[in-house]
């Protein structure tokens, strides 16, 4: 009996995963928009899956800023805030700033993949497109770091403000002034500027949160 419980803890944490991923990028992708109240009944039966491990991957997201819960009400989408946009992007500029200032010796190397990106960016349609496109690029930029934790803290970073993305992206009018963001920092690379590369990811992070403050209604 005791050689399989492990197995059995394994498949029900990989079954917790596979819900957990299926209901965050339903949020994610706006399938489950922000607010909406997560009926468990009619989700257990749309995964194909029990109450008990839908719960428990309702929690972890919970734990993770993406679900919340109400004694009353129970589970709801996280709706967006302008709390968030002024608490998150200041956090994405500083770590990303500092994957590229950690890495600089060899970002130099990077600077014809940031600009073909770049381009192919500046063709995107629509808003996904675009939000894949720049979250792309944004990985090349920070890519050279060799700090594992980094890497997953801003991984993670980026998967929290994706709905913003969206909000943000959903003008594809705003597309070119994020283009022309890109540029300048690639600008900065080529000459060799880490402080110039520093000052403007900061502003291309800062345009986008001063966006998004004003699409909520905010100064």
């Amino acid at each position: 009996m005791t050689p399989k419980k492990p197995e059995r803890q394994s498949g029900s944490h990989r079954l917790r995963l596979h819900i957990r991923e299926s209901l965050l990028r339903r949020i994610i992708d706006g399938k489950l928009e922000a607010g909406e109240a997560l009926n468990e009944s009619r989700l257990a039966t749309q995964l194909k899956v029990s109450r008990t491990p839908l719960r428990e991957a309702l929690l972890q997201l919970e734990r993770e800023g993406f679900v919340r819960s109400d004694q009353r009400r129970g589970f709801s989408v996280e709706p967006l805030s302008a709390r968030d946009v002024r608490e998150i992007y200041p956090i994405m500029w500083t770590l990303e700033g500092l994957a590229v200032r950690s890495s600089w010796v060899c970002i130099h190397l990077l600077a014809p993949e940031l600009a073909r990106i770049n381009s192919e960016f500046a063709r995107s349609r629509d808003a996904q497109q675009a939000i894949a496109i720049d979250s792309r690029w944004h990985e090349v930029l920070t890519s050279q770091s060799n700090n594992h934790r980094l890497h997953a803290i801003i991984s993670g970073l980026r998967l929290s403000i994706r709905r913003y993305e969206s909000l943000y992206m959903g003008n594809t009018q705003l597309i070119p002034e994020s283009v022309a963001r890109h540029n300048a920092i690639i600008r900065a690379i080529r000459q060799n500027d880490v402080e110039g590369a520093l000052r403007s990811l900061q502003d291309n992070w800062r345009f986008t949160l001063e966006v998004l403050i004003r699409k909520m209604g905010e100064e």
